[in-house]
């Protein structure tokens, strides 16, 4: 970027007698400088509104205060406007000292001041909006590169890093919402930036593996390996490109796409995204102790890790290493504390390895029970606080409730049982609302129903179940029973007998004696 020009005493001079020569022509309306025409630029088909006659186009950021030309020449030089001008530029150039010693928050506020003294200061506001951008605050970048592509609205690179703060928009509200609409429109949005982008640079490797990013995380693999190939045909050496495609080949053919993870990594071995995606394939194949050494890798080659320790935590999980499956987990929440799925995964490792809740082997089993009841419980809240949209974890907190109960004498239930079935029967009804062909749902809210005397809608309830997974055992039990009750023998049999087909033991009081 070139630097903005610095107005002295002679220039200033030779502009007033230059200005006295041409009395007559000054008197004129200055055009607008034109941009910069490149043949080898390709034009956008759609209709693009041109930038405004005070903002010239200057697709390389050439003069950072080229929207200031609108002035008249008496403004530019008098004594003020050059102070502040230079008073911008030593923010400008502070801020990007300390950007460049990832010094984050001095570099904002310098930004933040030259901004100040120029609202359009175009260089400042692409660098405040990286900033942001990088340091993974979406929300905050973004409304900086819009400020940016209304002066410049055909600069590919703004246009790229829109569209890669709209993804992590997208990704952010598909992680956390219910509502999938709100992803789905950020995710157009991010998609026309990369388009227009390309039309303007149809020939950037990077552009084409951004767009294929974004198509991958939102299931259109196809199309991303298209992109990602595409890619790899302008930049060979486009390391970014390779690991993405080789994930991408993966989730559309398993077996698929550790060629392409190993030439990321031949390109890049210190990118610890390469070994985590490599994980995650050799996880998918099952070959967990390479997906071990992978995940290991990229513990060791990244500062921020909070993802790959809940990666190794899941390879622990299913070598059945409980102790060392919690100390992942517990190491990604402690890097980022609203790791919805972190804190579901370590409340599932308690519930399958109750010894995980404590290494202290001085407590007895029964304060064991209590302290794995209560870090399962503090955790699934957690995570349904941090990932509202799971419903998984509102089954296993409904679960929880519904079955940690006590029957008074009498077989009545007493209030404090009532309460947690009520609880839990919420948490099953949010569930069904995020995930409506969950069967382990359905069956939850009927055990609930059932056990509170609601027969009916129980059985509605364990049919719907059965009917979206016909292997779920515990539901054709809960409704052989309230088929016994009411008297519909022949119903309850059916059930008891497919219970046994499934390999399961069951007694049926409606067929004793047979």
């Amino acid at each position: 970027m070139k630097k903005s020009i610095k107005i002295n005493q002679i220039n200033i001079l030779c502009v007033v007698l230059l200005l006295f020569s041409t009395a007559i022509l000054a008197q004129k309306v200055k055009p607008t400088p034109k941009p910069k025409s490149k043949t080898t630029q390709t034009k956008p088909k759609t209709t693009v509104k041109t930038a405004p006659k005070t903002t010239p186009k200057t697709t390389d950021l050439e003069d950072p205060f080229s929207f200031e030309l609108n002035k008249n020449l008496q403004e530019l030089t008098s004594p003020e406007y050059v102070a502040k001008q230079q008073k911008a530029e030593e923010l400008y150039k502070k801020g990007l000292a300390h950007w460049k010693n990832l010094d984050i928050q001095p570099a904002i506020d310098a930004f933040t001041e030259a901004i100040k003294i120029y609202p359009n200061y175009i260089a400042a506001l692409g660098e405040r909006g990286t900033v942001n951008f990088m340091i993974n605050k979406p929300e905050l970048a973004l409304p900086d590169f819009d400020a940016v592509l209304k002066l410049e609205a055909e600069n590919a690179k703004f246009l790229t890093l829109r569209g890669q703060t709209l993804t992590k928009i997208a990704l952010k509200i598909k992680e956390t919402q219910i509502d999938y609409k709100p992803a789905a429109d950020n995710a157009q949005k991010a998609l026309a930036d990369f388009n227009k982008a390309l039309e303007i640079e149809p020939n950037n490797s990077n552009y084409y593996s951004y767009r294929g990013n974004l198509l991958l995380e939102f299931d259109f693999v196809k199309e991303s390996i298209a992109d990602f190939k595409k890619a790899i045909e302008l930049n060979p050496t486009n390391d970014y490109a390779y690991r993405y495609l080789g994930y991408a080949k993966f989730l559309a053919d398993d077996g698929m796409g550790v060629t392409e993870l190993g030439k990321a990594i031949e390109l890049s071995p210190k990118n610890p995204e390469s070994y985590y995606l490599r994980g995650q394939v050799n996880r998918g194949l099952g070959l967990l102790d390479e997906a071990l050494k992978d995940f290991s890798k990229a513990i060791e080659l990244s500062k921020y890790n909070s993802e790959y320790y809940n990666a190794r935590g899941m390879i622990y999980f299913r070598k059945q290493d409980g102790n060392a499956a919690v100390k992942d987990f517990s190491k990604a929440i402690d890097e980022r504390r609203d790791y919805g799925t972190a804190y579901f995964n370590r409340a599932m490792t308690y519930k399958k390895f109750p010894y995980s809740v404590s290494t202290d082997e001085n407590i007895n089993p029964f304060a064991k029970l209590g302290m794995q009841h209560r870090k399962m419980m503090e955790d699934f809240s957690s995570a349904i606080k941090f990932k509202p949209n799971m419903a998984d974890a509102y089954i296993q907190r409904g679960l929880l409730n519904s079955t940690s109960m006590e029957i008074n004498i009498g077989g009545k239930l007493d209030q404090e049982t009532i309460t947690e079935l009520n609880t839990a029967l919420a948490d099953f009804q949010q569930a069904i609302k995020i995930d409506s062909k969950s069967a382990e749902a359905y069956n939850g809210r009927a055990s609930c129903y059932d056990q509170l005397g609601k027969k009916d809608l129980a059985l509605a309830d364990y049919s719907k179940a059965i009917e979206l997974d016909p292997e779920i055992v515990t539901a054709y039990m809960g409704r052989m029973g309230i088929y016994c009750e009411m008297g519909k023998k022949e119903l309850s049999i059916i059930d008891e007998k497919k219970i046994k087909e499934l390999g399961f033991a069951t007694i049926n009081v409606c067929n004793l004696g047979r």
